[in-house]
């Protein structure tokens, strides 16, 4: 639709001037076709993706110099460097090696608007493919790098090196998207310093690299478990109920019983929100006074299934 309405625009204004023609048509009719031509290819792009669609600009831009050979050929020299910021663009914008399928059309370009004999595009061909080669692989190698870079410094400022849990980083924001639908719970191992400190750090660091395992493998694939520092952890359960947080951490209480270790955990379950954190450490705590090994939630009715 908008397509038509630039044209009937066009054929408009030219009617009203009085400018009708053959020549005039003809102009139209050329605008018409590009226009055409530039939003089949937007709409081809965007079938394939984003990453793809960004080759629109380069692409775009070695048929424009194509286009302005063939209405002033001098013109078309004078704007050759845009084949270098096409493949710089590249470069950019896309993965290793998605760009060299440009290399021959570039070439062909070259020696179309160049006006190369062949004696002179057996050494300036060669020369700028090199160079365009470089400028597009190594800036998209560079780039790659920098990602892959990026991504393991992220990883290792929000991971616990020792459990490869989460850290206390991004809890606020882990916090803050499940806000009051989801449930926060708080665990603590039983009795850990004195079996630290009977055992070793070593036997310490296998009990709490042990429980991160069961609690990772136990909660469910959008749930998040952070280290919460020492010995204890928190998990983030996503659309949990509080019944259903503290069912899910009984079972993993339970099937942990049997550790190698002789340790047992006790969980306070709370309702997601602001002070979420503070009201599970509490019952939490309040599990530890009623004896360990046991889950407390803030329901009520568990409250008083558990006192019985």
């Amino acid at each position: 639709m908008r397509f038509a309405g630039v044209f009937a625009t066009l054929v408009l204004a030219t009617v009203v001037t009085g400018t009708f023609s053959v020549a005039a048509v003809l102009v139209l009719l050329g605008v018409a076709a590009a226009i055409g031509l530039a939003y089949g290819l937007l709409v081809a792009t965007r079938q394939v993706g984003r990453r793809w669609s960004l080759l629109l600009w380069p692409v775009g831009s070695c048929a424009g110099i194509s286009a302005i050979d063939w209405v002033a050929h001098v013109a078309a020299g004078l704007v050759l460097g845009l084949v270098v910021l096409s493949f710089l663009y590249i470069g950019l914008s896309q993965l290793p090696r998605h760009g060299l399928w440009f290399v021959p059309f570039a070439m062909l370009l070259l020696y179309q608007v160049a006006d190369l004999t062949p004696k002179m595009a057996v050494v300036r061909l060669p020369i700028a493919a090199v160079v365009w080669i470089i400028c597009c692989e190594g800036l998209a190698s560079l780039i790659r790098e920098l990602r892959v870079k990026t991504v393991e410094l992220e990883r290792l400022a929000t991971t616990d090196s020792l459990t490869g849990l989460l850290n206390r980083t991004r809890l606020d924001a882990h916090l803050a998207r499940v806000g009051s639908a989801g449930a926060v719970v708080v665990i603590d191992i039983d009795h850990f310093k004195p079996f630290n400190d009977l055992s070793g750090h070593l036997a310490g660091d296998q009990a709490l690299i042990h429980l991160a395992s069961a609690l990772s493998s136990g909660v469910r694939p959008g749930d998040a478990v952070f280290r919460f520092g020492g010995d204890e952890f928190l998990a983030i359960l996503v659309s949990a109920s509080v019944e259903d947080a503290g069912a899910m951490i009984e079972r993993i209480r339970d099937s942990w019983s049997d550790n190698p270790f002789g340790l047992t955990f006790s969980a306070g379950v709370a309702r997601g929100g602001s002070d979420a954190v503070r009201a599970a450490d509490d019952l939490l705590y309040r599990g530890k006074r009623r004896g360990r090994d046991t889950v407390v939630t803030d329901n009520p009715d568990t409250e008083i299934a558990a006192a019985s």
